[in-house]
C-alpha cells in the first residue's frame, strides 16, 4: 500500500488529474448502468401490472361469455324436459333418424331463442347418439357434419347433461361470400331423458372466433401485441392468426411459457424476434390467455434514451479531459476546487455548482463539469416523474375498473338507443335492469320505505314477465299507510324469487303472486306472500322453517335464511318469516315486523 500512495505521489498532475477523471468515468458510468438498470426494471414490473391485468379481464370477459353460451344450452333441458311431444320426437330422431317437421320446428324455435339470446352464436346443431343432425347457420349449408369421431361428442354423452367445452375448428360444407374456412368454438350438452335416464341428443351452440379477435382488439397495448387464448396445447385463438385452431408441438416456445406468470415476465423468443409474454388460466373452464408484447416496442423508446446518455457522459467526460491536459499549468487552484467537488460527486452530492469567475479553460471546464450535474440532476428527476406518472396511470386503471356508474351508465345508454330504435320491450328492460342494480348496490345497512320495497319488486317482476312470457301475474294489496314504514333493504324479492323458480316451477299459465300488508296490532304489522303454485310438502314444511331460522342445514337456498336474519337484527326477536302451505294449494311467506311505539 505505501509503495502505491509512493508511486503515486511522484506522478505528475496531469496523470494525478488523468486518474481522476478516470475514476469519475468509471464511477459515474456504473451509477447510470446501474440506475438505468434499476429503472428498467421498475418499468417491466408496471408493464408486467398493466398486462396482467389487460389478461385477467380478457379472460373475465371470455369466461363470462363461454358461462353465458353453457347458460343458454341449458335450454332444451329448462324449457323440454317437460314437453313429452318434443322428447318423444327427439327421442324417435336418435333411435330412427326421423326428422319430422314438427321436430324441425321445435328445434327452430329453440335455435331462434338462442341465437336471439347471443347475438354473437353462429350456429346450432342438435345431433342424435349416431351424428345425425338438425340445425341452424347464419352462413349458407350444403349438408351438416358427422361429429362421431370428436371427442367432444362423445364426452358430451358421458358427462350427461353438464357442459363441454369445445375448441375452435373448422366448420365444415360453409359458403360465404369471402370464400374463406369459418372457424368456431363451443359449448356441447347432452339431452337427457329422465323417464329413461340416457342422453338421446346433443346441443352444441358455436361462436365465431372472430368475437374473440374482437375481444383482443380491444384489449391490445401496442401495435405489436399478440394474444393467444389456449386450452390446454389447442390455441383456441392467435391473433397474429398463424396457429389458430392449432395444436402446439412440444418443442414451441409457446408451450414453454408458465400456465400463470405471476411475478415477472417470461422472456422468449419467436421467429427471430425477443419477446415478454405473460400468462393467466381460468379455474373455471381452463382457458388460459398468453399475451407477447414485443421487446423492442416494450422498451425500445428507453434503450435509445439510455445509448444517447451514455454517448453525451462519454463526450463530456474526454472534453474535461482534454481541457485539463492543455490547461494545467494555469489551473492547478482551481483543479484542486474541482477535485474537491467531484470527491463530493462520488458521494452522491449533486447540489453543488463550481463558481469560477475565469472566463478561460479552467472556467469553461467547471462549465462542463456544472452541465454534467444538471444533467445528472435532470436524469434523476426524469426517473422519479416517469415512475410517478406510471403510478398514476395504473391507479386510474384500477379506479375506472371499481366505478359502478360505468355500468348505470352504460344501462342508460342502452336504453336511450334502444328507444331512439323503436325497441320499447329492449328499452323497458335496460331501464328496469339499471333501477334494479342501482338499487341492489346502494348500501344494504340503510333503512328503506315499504313502498321503496314493493317498487323494486315490480321492476324485478316486470323483466321476469318478458322471460317467462306472462305465465304469471303479480298482484299488491298492502294498506297505504304502511307504505312509508321504514324496513330492511332487499327482504320482498328474494321471497317473489323464490316464489317464481320454486313455488311456481311447473306453473305455465295463470300463475300468480299476491303480496298484501296490514297492521295486526301495536306496533306489529303482516306482510304475506303467496302463489298458487304447487306448495311445499307437508313433510318438508317444518324442517324448512327450521332452516330459515338456523336450526339445521338441510337446504341450500340462503335467501329466505339471509331476509330471516336481518329482519331479527332489524326489529328483535319476535320478528321474522314463517313459510306455510295454503289449503287449495301454493305457498304462503309472511314476514311478520315489529316496532316500538
Amino acid at each position: 500500500m505505501k509503495k502505491i500512495i509512493f508511486f503515486y505521489r511522484n506522478l505528475s498532475i496531469a496523470v494525478k488529474f488523468t486518474l481522476i477523471i478516470v475514476l469519475a468515468f468509471i464511477l459515474l458510468t456504473g451509477s447510470i448502468l446501474f440506475s438505468a438498470n434499476l429503472y428498467t426494471r421498475e418499468r417491466l414490473d408496471t408493464y408486467f401490472a398493466v398486462h396482467n391485468s389487460s389478461n385477467e379481464q380478457l379472460l373475465e370477459k371470455i369466461d363470462g361469455y363461454i358461462s353465458d353460451i353453457a347458460n343458454v344450452t341449458k335450454i332444451p333441458l329448462t324449457y323440454k324436459i317437460n314437453d313429452s311431444a318434443y322428447m318423444s320426437l327427439l327421442d324417435r330422431f336418435n333411435a330412427e333418424g326421423d326428422n319430422s317437421y314438427e321436430f324441425q320446428r321445435q328445434n327452430e324455435q329453440i335455435f331462434e331463442q338462442i341465437m336471439t339470446y347471443k347475438n354473437e352464436v353462429n350456429s346450432c346443431y342438435i345431433f342424435s347418439n349416431s351424428g345425425d343432425a338438425d340445425y341452424k347457420v347464419k352462413y349458407a349449408i350444403y349438408s351438416p357434419f358427422d361429429p362421431t369421431d370428436e371427442d367432444w361428442f362423445h364426452e358430451a354423452i358421458d358427462k350427461f347433461g353438464k357442459p363441454v367445452l369445445v375448441t375452435t375448428y373448422e366448420l365444415p360444407n360453409i359458403v360465404n361470400d369471402n370464400l374463406k374456412p369459418v372457424y368456431v368454438f363451443g359449448v356441447a350438452r347432452g339431452i337427457v331423458q329422465l323417464k329413461t335416464g340416457s342422453v338421446i341428443g346433443i346441443l352444441i351452440v358455436n361462436t365465431e372466433v372472430t368475437y374473440l379477435q374482437e375481444l383482443c382488439s380491444e384489449a391490445s397495448l401496442s401495435p405489436g401485441h399478440r394474444r393467444l387464448i389456449m386450452m390446454g396445447d389447442h390455441c383456441i385463438y392467435d391473433s397474429a392468426k398463424e396457429i389458430t385452431a392449432h395444436t402446439l408441438a412440444s418443442d414451441s416456445p409457446i408451450a414453454a411459457i408458465p400456465e400463470n406468470t405471476p411475478e415477472t415476465f417470461y422472456k422468449c423468443r419467436l421467429g427471430g424476434r425477443s419477446f415478454y409474454a405473460t400468462s393467466r388460466q381460468s379455474d373455471r373452464f381452463g382457458i388460459r390467455v398468453v399475451s407477447l408484447a414485443p421487446s423492442d416496442e416494450l422498451l425500445g423508446g428507453l434503450t435509445r434514451i439510455q445509448f444517447v446518455n451514455f454517448i453525451q457522459l462519454i463526450v463530456i467526460i474526454f472534453a474535461v479531459l482534454l481541457i485539463t491536459l492543455f490547461a494545467i499549468r494555469q489551473v492547478v487552484a482551481p483543479i484542486t476546487l474541482l477535485s474537491s467537488m467531484m470527491k463530493m460527486a462520488e458521494d452522491g452530492d449533486f447540489t453543488n455548482h463550481v463558481k469560477l469567475e475565469t472566463q478561460d479553460e479552467v472556467g469553461r471546464l467547471a462549465n462542463s463539469y456544472n452541465s454534467l450535474i444538471d444533467r445528472i440532476n435532470s436524469l434523476i428527476k426524469e426517473v422519479y416523474l416517469e415512475k410517478i406518472n406510471a403510478n398514476e396511470l395504473e391507479l386510474q386503471m384500477l379506479q375506472s375498473q371499481i366505478n359502478p356508474h360505468f355500468l348505470y351508465n352504460t344501462l342508460e345508454s342502452i336504453s336511450m338507443m334502444a328507444t331512439i330504435n323503436d325497441d320499447d320491450i329492449t328499452a323497458d328492460m335496460a331501464a328496469s335492469l339499471g333501477a334494479i342494480l342501482r338499487y341492489s348496490i346502494s348500501d344494504l345497512n340503510l333503512p328503506v320505505s315499504l313502498g321503496d320495497e314493493v317498487n323494486h319488486v315490480k321492476q324485478y317482476f316486470s323483466l321476469q314477465e318478458y322471460r317467462f312470457r306472462n305465465q304469471y301475474s303479480l298482484e299488491t294489496d298492502i294498506d297505504p299507510s304502511l307504505l312509508s314504514l321504514q324496513t330492511p333493504k332487499l327482504i320482498l324479492q328474494p321471497v317473489v324469487e323464490n316464489a317464481i323458480y320454486h313455488g311456481m316451477s311447473t306453473v305455465r299459465s295463470g300463475g300468480l303472486i299476491r303480496i298484501t300488508g296490514q297492521r295486526k296490532g301495536r306496533g306489529t304489522y303482516e306482510i304475506q306472500v303467496s302463489d298458487n303454485g304447487a306448495g311445499i310438502p307437508a313433510d318438508k314444511l317444518e324442517s324448512l322453517n327450521d332452516y330459515i331460522n338456523e336450526k339445521n342445514d338441510k337446504f341450500n337456498s340462503i335467501g329466505l335464511r339471509n331476509v330471516n336474519r336481518r329482519i331479527k337484527l332489524f326489529c328483535g326477536e319476535n320478528a321474522g318469516v314463517t313459510v306455510n302451505r295454503v289449503s287449495d294449494g301454493g305457498t304462503v311467506v309472511t314476514i311478520l315486523l315489529c316496532y316500538e311505539e
